[in-house]
Formats: C-alpha cells, sequence, structure tokens
C-alpha cells in the first residue's frame, strides 16, 4: 500500500470513528435491531443486480474476445474480482479478474482488460443517466435543501464530463494518435506496452462504432443494476419500518455514488460513504441514527458478498507475481 493510500485509509477509518461519536449509540443498535432476518431480503435484491452487471460484463467479453462463456463463470470471476478490489481498495481485484479469464478459459490478458475497461466505461455512462435522473428527484421532492442541490449539481457536472472525456479517449483512439506523435522520444519497452495498449483500444473503439446493439444492451442492463441500487435503499428503510418513496431513495442513491465516485481516492469509501448517509438521511428523516444504520447494513451487505468472493477464490490458485508480472 501507497504511503497517500495509507494516509486516506486512516482518514477514513478516523471519519468513522467520528461519525459513531456524533450519533446516539443505543438508538442506532435499535434501528439496526429491526432489520433481524430480513437482511437476506437486501442480499436477494443484490443477488438480482449482480447478475445483470455479470451478464453485462459477459456481453462484453464475448464482443471483445470473441469467447462464449455461461453467466455463472462469469459472475464467478466477477465476484472474487469484486473481493479482491475491496481488500486491495479499488483496483487490485481487476487484474485478478482479467488472470482468472487467462487461467480458467485462455483468454489472453489485452482482452480480459479491454472487456473490463470496456464494461467499466458503460458501468459509467449508465450511473450518469441514473444520476441525471437522481438530481431531478433531489430538486424535484424538495427535502434536501440547496446545500445539498448546489452540491449535487456540482458533482454531476464534474463526474460528467470526466467521464464524456474518458469516453472520447476510447472512442477516438487518442492514446494511440497522441504515442505516434511522440514514439521516437520513448523507449522501446515503452513502445511494446503501448503496441498493446493500441490492439485494446482498437477493439474498444470498433466495439462502440459497429455493435451499438450491443451496446445499448449493456447500457441498459448496467442502469437497471443501478436502479436495484435504490430499490435496495428503499427495501432498507421499509424493513426499518420508515417509508419514504422511491423517487427519495434515487435521489440518496445518487448521493452517495456521486461522493463514492469523487472521492474514490478513499479506500473502499470507509467513512466518506457513511457520512454520506448519516447526512442525506438526516435531512430527509430527522435521524442520524437512522442514517448510520441504514449506511452499517449495506456495508454489511458488501461485507458477506466480499466473504463469499474470497470462499470461491480459495481454490482458484491466484498467482500474484504473474500478475504483477504479466498486467
Amino acid at each position: 500500500m501507497s504511503k497517500f493510500k495509507f494516509l486516506y485509509l486512516i482518514f477514513g477509518i478516523a471519519l468513522l470513528i467520528f461519525i459513531f461519536n456524533k450519533v446516539d449509540f443505543n438508538s442506532f443498535l435499535n434501528e439496526l435491531n429491526k432489520l433481524r432476518f430480513n437482511f437476506f431480503a437486501i442480499l436477494i435484491i443484490y443477488f438480482i443486480g449482480f447478475i445483470l452487471d455479470s451478464y453485462s460484463w459477459q456481453l462484453c467479453i464475448e464482443n471483445l474476445a470473441k469467447t462464449k462463456l455461461k453467466i455463472y463463470q462469469v459472475f464467478k470471476i466477477r465476484i472474487i474480482g469484486e473481493a479482491f478490489n475491496y481488500i486491495l481498495f479499488q483496483v487490485g481485484g481487476e487484474p485478478v479478474k482479467a488472470f482468472l479469464l487467462k487461467n480458467n478459459f485462455g483468454i489472453k490478458y489485452k482482452l480480459s482488460i479491454g472487456s473490463l475497461i470496456l464494461a467499466k466505461t458503460i458501468i459509467l455512462f449508465a450511473l450518469i443517466i441514473f444520476c441525471f435522473i437522481g438530481l431531478i428527484s433531489i430538486f424535484y421532492t424538495g427535502k434536501f435543501g440547496e446545500n445539498f442541490e448546489n452540491a449535487a449539481l456540482v458533482g454531476f457536472v464534474l463526474f460528467t464530463t470526466l467521464i464524456s472525456l474518458f469516453f472520447i479517449v476510447q472512442r477516438y483512439k487518442l492514446t494511440s494518435k497522441l504515442h505516434n506523435i511522440f514514439k521516437n522520444k520513448f523507449s522501446k519497452k515503452f513502445n511494446n506496452v503501448f503496441k498493446h495498449l493500441k490492439d485494446t483500444e482498437n477493439k474498444i473503439s470498433n466495439f462502440y462504432k459497429k455493435t451499438k446493439a450491443d451496446f445499448f444492451k449493456i447500457l441498459f442492463l448496467n442502469l437497471s443494476n443501478w436502479f436495484f441500487g435504490a430499490l435496495e435503499l428503499y427495501a432498507i428503510f421499509y424493513l426499518l419500518d420508515e417509508r419514504i418513496t422511491f423517487l427519495e431513495a434515487i435521489a440518496i442513491e445518487t448521493l452517495v455514488q456521486l461522493v463514492r465516485a469523487m472521492l474514490f481516492f478513499i479506500p473502499s469509501n470507509i467513512g466518506t460513504q457513511e457520512g454520506v448517509f448519516v447526512l442525506a438521511v438526516n435531512v430527509l428523516k430527522d435521524s442520524t441514527p437512522l442514517g448510520l444504520a441504514v449506511a452499517i447494513i449495506r456495508r454489511l451487505r458488501e461485507v458477506i458478498w466480499i466473504s463469499i468472493g474470497l470462499i470461491l477464490g480459495f481454490n482458484q490458485k491466484i498467482d500474484f507475481k504473474e500478475i504483477k508480472k504479466k498486467l
């Protein structure tokens, strides 16, 4: 772990401790105790969303690698990779996914990485659409106040700009074009790396140009998954005997996802995710214990899901030395 990442982790933990100190702990436990075995309903909702996400990645793999996989195979690799994303903080799981595709199905690393880049880009495009709907919900409900409205608007504009630039780089192969201009100034080893990047970039660019039907299908699947995130929130409130509208659930989920996106450098969004839940729910329901309970329920769901991924990955013989060497 880098020095900066360690400092960000310490900051997140300190923020989480601060939040717990500011919330009435007994009231928080009372809210949490309302859920009990209904927690399985939350897991089922997330399971369905995860299937949609896995299917969208399956389509990306099939388009780029021209290899047919079954949904349960993609689901397994994805859940293992997400587990490592969580414990290795943000990006560590993506190389693991590429390794498992290569090790289990013989898919080349550059094609695996290409499918991951493509999948992530479309996921973020779907998030832009979802957050736009969420932004409308925040203003429409009129319950979040001017500070939340302005913060959400600024966050949405920044996030949309960054993702649009990322898409433009892929769609118009700007990395390859820049390399062609400066390649004589780079070393042979560096140019070889760019050669592989060019191949991947060409495949992704061709996908955007020639397979629009699959693009919109993947986009729809990812957008549906984001709405399942809002449904999960709606269900959590319902099971805690609190009533919110689905638009309010979308609004809260939008605020959470914008904070997660803009503060991506905080490992696993520890502290920041809990903070935005507490603030948003307190504005909506005037209850910081309820906000913290909602945040911890989601965090528990994440931990259980990650645990399943680690169990499934236990016998996969993941070679981190090879991953580091190849990627």
